[in-house]
């Protein structure tokens, strides 16, 4: 099993979830492949509710595929695709986790004092695997377990 972090706009989490889709504006297929976990972050940026907490894991279901289909809720406001490069996943685990009450028992984080520089760009973590004891503690913070 990979885990990987992927960072989202809070607004693209009802689509992931419910649609069973996950989008990115490039082809992420040199990473990501079916059957791997992706760990969604949400991005504190323009977010309300979810911003700097992780709220899934979701399993990839199939091979990265390009629709060019509007779906996304920033893409139906612009009425054309910003995330045609897809997987279709479906949840595992949903919650919510604080990544910051984990930060101290998270390990793929090696600089502490950089934290954002392991949350930017998809995939997260420098584009590196998330280690399977990192994917297991967040999934043990998202069920409420800590």
């Amino acid at each position: 099993m990979t885990y990987w972090l992927i960072p989202i706009q809070e607004d693209m989490w009802d689509t992931i979830r419910y649609e069973g889709v996950y989008g990115y504006k490039q082809d992420l297929s040199q990473y990501i492949a079916k059957g791997d976990y992706l760990i969604i972050y949400v991005s504190k940026y323009y977010a309300k509710v979810y911003g700097g907490k992780i709220v899934g894991i979701v399993k990839v279901l199939t091979e990265w595929y390009h629709d060019e289909t509007p779906i996304f809720p920033e893409e139906k406001v612009r009425n054309r695709a910003l995330f045609p490069y897809r997987v279709r996943v479906e949840p595992v685990t949903t919650g919510v986790c604080d990544f910051k009450s984990i930060l101290d028992k998270i390990v793929f984080i090696e600089d502490k004092a950089q934290l954002a520089k392991y949350l930017r760009n998809a995939p997260a973590n420098l584009k590196r695997p998330i280690p399977e004891q990192d994917a297991k503690l967040i999934e043990e913070c998202l069920n409420g377990h800590i």
